[in-house]
């Protein structure tokens, strides 16, 4: 049998073997126009805490989710799917699941081989805060454990708490820092931990007298990162990084917004 093609009387064996070929060759150039890129099918996950990543008429804002917004407009990606969420189940989420990513996350050493990381998009200095009617005067650690803290569950601050050696027993775990600082400004507990933007923001946004309180032990320093989920394929992890080094006078200006002091970069 004889197939006619473009003028060409070609035998029908011959036509169908080119045929598969042709196809054959096509083929890894369809998959690729179809398949999603493996940078735009994550979901992203965070808290509410301010300056970070907080909640203005009901529309995420903050150095951290216009980092990100940032990045990817530079990628020319849609914006990709946030989830609100709790600190403890965004990070369980982010531990369990492919495809997932937590912000802003402390880069820690009993972390760090957790997750894969891009950024820090900026450093927080985590400290303790009472009122200063309670006088507080430490000198040494042993001192400030006598005392009752309320802290963030699961955040860098609570892990703080612990890897400096803060009793258990007198630590309050609670979902947000604003839930924290409502327990101290009743009394309930004697201190907040808290990143020094997280409180300036906090006593801004609420227009609290930022001279009732004070600052009475620092706990510690530490970056803070995207962190994706353990399998992220390294050239997606490489790809947001180049984007966010790529942005940095962008970051900058960000940072700028919001009021960040010039020691958090």
């Amino acid at each position: 049998m004889v197939y006619r093609y473009l003028g060409i009387d070609i035998p029908m064996k011959i036509f169908i073997l080119k045929s598969i070929l042709l196809f054959l060759l096509l083929l890894p150039q369809v998959n690729a126009y179809h398949q999603p890129s493996p940078t735009g099918n994550i979901i992203f996950y965070t808290e509410i805490y301010p300056p970070a990543n907080y909640l203005v008429d009901d529309k995420l804002k903050g150095i951290s989710v216009d980092t990100l917004k940032a990045m990817w407009k530079h990628l020319h990606m849609p914006e990709q799917e946030i989830q609100l969420v709790p600190w403890s189940r965004g990070y369980k989420f982010t531990l369990d699941k492919n495809n997932t990513a937590l912000f802003t996350m402390s880069k820690t050493q009993p972390r760090e081989n957790l997750f894969k990381w891009v950024g820090p998009i900026f450093h927080a200095t985590q400290i303790l805060i009472a009122k200063k009617s309670k006088n507080f005067n430490f000198s040494n650690a042993e001192q400030v454990f006598k005392h009752t803290v309320a802290t963030v569950k699961g955040d860098v601050s609570e892990n703080s708490l612990h890897k400096i050696g803060f009793p258990a027993a007198n630590i309050a775990k609670i979902s947000q820092l604003k839930q924290a600082f409502s327990l101290m400004e009743s009394d309930r507990v004697d201190m907040i931990v808290a990143s020094i933007h997280a409180f300036d923001h906090l006593i801004k946004e609420n227009s609290l007298d930022a001279n009732a309180y004070e600052q009475v032990w620092q706990v510690n320093k530490t970056g803070n990162y995207l962190a994706f989920n353990i399998n992220t394929p390294d050239e997606v992890i490489q790809t947001y990084q180049q984007a966010f080094d790529d942005i940095a006078e962008q970051r900058l200006t960000i940072k700028a917004q919001y009021d960040l002091p010039l020691a958090e970069y």
